[in-house]
């Protein structure tokens, strides 16, 4: 049996969406597949197809973690939160009136 490629092996570190990752947090908050800060790139943009007709129910959604996190990691303040959680989702296009989350 010969070993995976260096291609094969990079493509499955990617960014790249695997379907059979379930991309879910860990006790720290880092994504058990990935390991990178959750919510990771795949669940962003799994998250942003999911919502995208519904951004402000995105904010309300991803509010409940970013709670969960704060109790969890209390050495990150408000502000780093917020940029982990909501820093990512994009703007609502010009003309579209926002409610607020």
């Amino acid at each position: 049996m010969t070993s995976p490629s260096t291609v094969d092996v990079a493509h499955t570190c990617s960014d790249s969406d695997d379907l059979t990752a379930v991309h879910r947090n860990d006790e720290r908050w880092r994504c058990v597949d990935c390991r990178r800060e959750w919510p990771c790139p795949v669940i962003r943009r799994r998250l942003l197809v999911l919502y995208r007709r519904e951004p402000v129910k995105l904010r309300v959604y991803l509010r409940h973690f970013q709670d969960r996190a704060a109790t969890q990691l209390p050495e990150l303040s408000t502000r780093q939160l917020d940029a982990r959680f909501f820093g990512w989702i994009p703007d609502p296009p010009p003309g579209r009136r926002r409610r607020p989350a």
